[in-house]
C-alpha cells in the first residue's frame, strides 16, 4: 500500500490543486492529511466562517482526484472541515482499516497559538492513554504534533514520545515544524508550509519518495 502524506497546507488552493496532480500522477492508495489544512482569512466575521467556506473550496479540489483522503486537524484550523463526500474520513480518536494496515490520529498540540486543537501536556497525556489500546505495529499514527526531540523544532510533546517508547508503529506522521521537513527512521515529518513539497510512502517497505514543485516562485 501507498500513501501520500503531507501536512501544513494552510488553505493554499494552488498548493492543494498541486496536490491533486500529484495524486493524479502518482496514484497513491490513500493521501494522510496532518492537520493545518484551512486559512484564515478576512473574507467573513468570523475565522470559523472563514475556514468553512474555505474547506467547501478544498473538498471541491480534491474530489477532483478518486482517492481516500484521511485527516486530522492542526493548531491553526478552528473548525472540523464539514466534508460531506465519502472520499474524506477523519482520524480524530479513530482507528480505520485500510489495505491491511490501520489509521490512528490524533489532532492536539502543545499551546502555540491559542486554537482549540490546542491542548496542555497533561491533558495531551491523557488523551494519549485513551487511544493507545487502538495502536499495534500496523499502525500508521498521525498526528498534527511531532514528539518531542524527533523532528520537532522544539515543539514536540514529550507524552507523544513516552507512548512511542511504549509502542511499537509501523510509522508516526506529523506536521507542524515546517522547518523540520524529513524522516528519522519511522518517522515523517510532512509539514508542507509555504513550500509545495509532500511525501509518497510505501508501507510494507517504509521507503518514501520526497514530491516537490520546482518552479513555485
Amino acid at each position: 500500500m501507498r500513501i501520500l502524506a503531507v501536512a501544513d497546507l494552510h488553505g493554499d488552493f494552488e498548493a492543494y490543486q498541486w496536490l491533486v496532480g500529484c495524486v493524479t500522477r502518482h496514484e497513491p492508495d490513500a493521501v494522510v492529511l496532518a492537520g493545518d489544512l484551512l486559512a484564515a482569512g478576512e473574507s467573513y466575521e468570523t475565522v470559523e466562517e472563514d475556514q468553512r467556506q474555505d474547506a467547501r473550496l478544498i473538498e471541491n479540489v480534491l474530489t477532483a482526484a478518486m482517492c481516500s483522503y484521511l485527516y486530522i486537524m492542526g493548531n491553526d484550523d478552528w473548525i472540523e472541515p464539514p466534508f460531506e463526500g465519502k472520499q474524506f474520513e477523519s482520524l480524530h480518536g479513530r482507528r480505520i482499516e485500510l489495505g491491511g494496515y490501520n489509521f490512528v490520529g490524533y489532532p492536539y498540540s502543545l499551546p502555540f497559538m491559542g486554537g482549540i486543537y490546542e491542548r496542555p501536556e497533561n491533558q495531551i497525556k491523557q488523551d494519549l492513554m485513551a487511544i493507545e489500546p487502538l495502536l499495534d505495529s500496523r499502525t500508521v499514527f498521525v498526528t498534527h504534533s511531532p514528539a518531542k526531540g524527533i523532528l520537532d523544532g522544539g515543539h514536540g510533546s514529550t507524552s507523544l514520545a513516552s507512548l512511542l517508547r511504549r509502542n511499537t508503529v509501523l510509522a508516526h506522521m506529523h506536521g507542524h515544524s515546517h522547518s523540520n521537513f524529513g524522516r528519522w527512521e519511522n518517522r515523517f515529518n510532512a509539514a508542507a508550509g509555504y513550500v509545495w513539497r509532500a511525501m509518497i510512502i510505501d508501507l510494507a517497505s517504509l521507503e518514501h519518495q520526497v514530491l516537490r514543485y520546482e518552479n513555485q516562485n
